[in-house]
Formats: structure tokens, C-alpha cells, sequence
């Protein structure tokens, strides 16, 4: 009889951000927890096909936090929420919305070469919105 590996106390790669931070192309794959009490930008790693972030909102607060492609309609995708169902996003930016944003919200990225694709869920309307600024 063979038994295969197991392993216990394993999660996900997270990182937790409370101000600006630029993303790495080594950390793709990261979990980033979100900690809205301040406002700041997270700015994403030039185009490179297979790069995929997942940013959770862990802390509501009354600001804006960013997460920056840095290109012109640089995001494109869509956000959901239970009021307006699905919103398309073709800006250079999606963003948690200040006092609107709730925890659990979650903004996934991916990126195909040349462009970063968003798929977004939100508990609250326009609670992650896509923005140009």
C-alpha cells in the first residue's frame, strides 16, 4: 500500500498591503489583503502573458485603493454587484471605493501579454468601480 503526501497548515501566498505598493512579476500568484484606512495605489508589473494577482478587501475604511495598470484602458473585464449586475471596466484603473467597498470584496487580475483582464465581485453597489484616475 502507498500513500501519497499530505500536508496540513498550507494556504495561499498573501501579502498584506496598507499603503502604495508596485506588484512583481515574481509575485504573481499572491493573495494581497487590502487595508482601506488610508488611500493608495497598488500598480501592476509591465504586460506579461500568465500574471495573475487576486486583491481581497480585508480592512473597510473610507478611502479609495487603487489598483493601477498604468496604460490607457490598460483593465478590461467587468465588476458585479447586486444592485446593477455586471459593469463593464475598459479604464486604466479599477479601484475598492471609498466608504462603499465592504470586506470580501475581491478584484482578480490577469494579464494576456497585453492587456490586464478584471473579473470583480462586490457585496455593495459600485463597491469596486473602474476609474481613469
Amino acid at each position: 500500500l502507498k500513500m501519497g503526501r499530505v500536508f496540513f497548515n498550507t494556504r495561499k501566498n498573501v501579502h498584506a498591503l496598507a499603503a502604495a505598493y508596485t506588484v512583481l512579476a515574481s509575485d504573481s500568484g499572491k493573495y494581497f489583503t487590502i487595508d482601506q484606512d488610508a488611500a493608495f495605489t497598488v500598480t501592476l508589473p509591465a504586460d506579461q502573458e500568465g500574471l495573475n494577482f487576486r486583491f481581497v478587501l480585508t480592512d473597510a475604511g473610507s478611502n479609495d485603493v487603487k489598483i493601477d495598470s498604468g496604460a490607457s484602458n490598460g483593465m478590461k473585464g467587468f465588476s458585479m454587484d447586486p444592485t446593477t449586475g455586471i459593469n463593464a471596466i475598459d479604464n486604466n484603473l479599477v479601484k475598492f471605493a471609498s466608504g462603499t467597498a465592504v470586506i470580501g470584496d475581491y478584484i482578480e487580475c490577469w494579464n494576456d501579454g497585453t492587456t490586464w483582464w478584471v473579473e470583480s465581485i462586490s457585496s455593495a453597489t459600485n463597491g469596486i468601480v473602474g476609474a481613469d484616475s
